[in-house]
């Protein structure tokens, strides 16, 4: 009888881990999501890049790994990877990426949010992987739009700085 006891205890126990987990992707889901609104809404941080014709903000910690197309950036952090496009075509109200998303059946949206400010418009959104612990991270503003593969423990600092180079991007 105690052997099935202790079978029911660490099943209880690994359930609770495990809900923890799903609380913790949630919250930093969520919490990415609010911090995205919050950059959109701040003046954009200074330029520390230039590509082209093209200038941008990078924290510290990323580096250009491919700029030979200046409208497709690939951008690294340690050993994640960021692909920036840059649209010059599309005004800074335009829908044109998140209108994209909408209409594509094969992306499995977790939560979303937009931004319109100032005849400026954004948004960020999250969507599953194939993988349980990876995400697909997207935040866009007008014609730029970044994306990245996330670890789920990654997710909120990953669109906070997303969000920082996005919304920093200037076309001269």
């Amino acid at each position: 009888m105690s052997h099935t006891w202790l079978h029911a205890a660490g099943l209880i126990v690994v359930l609770l881990g495990l809900s923890g987990c799903n609380q913790s992707v949630d919250d930093q889901i969520s919490n990415g999501l609010q911090l995205t609104e919050t950059v959109f809404a701040e003046e954009p941080a200074e330029h520390t890049d230039k590509i082209g014709n093209v200038e941008l903000y990078l924290p510290s910690h990323f580096k250009i790994e491919d700029s030979t197309d200046a409208y497709n950036i690939l951008i690294a952090k340690g050993k994640e990877s960021f692909i920036l496009f840059i649209n010059d075509r599309e005004d800074a109200d335009s829908k044109l990426y998140y209108n994209l998303l909408k209409e594509d059946s094969s992306k499995k949206i977790i939560k979303e949010n937009t931004y319109e400010k100032n005849g400026i418009f954004g948004f960020s959104a999250v969507s599953k992987t194939d993988n349980e612990n990876e995400f697909e991270l997207i935040v866009s503003s007008g014609g730029i739009k970044m994306t990245t593969i996330s670890q789920a423990k990654r997710i909120e600092e990953n669109l906070s700085e997303m969000t920082k180079i996005v919304h920093s991007v200037k076309i001269k």
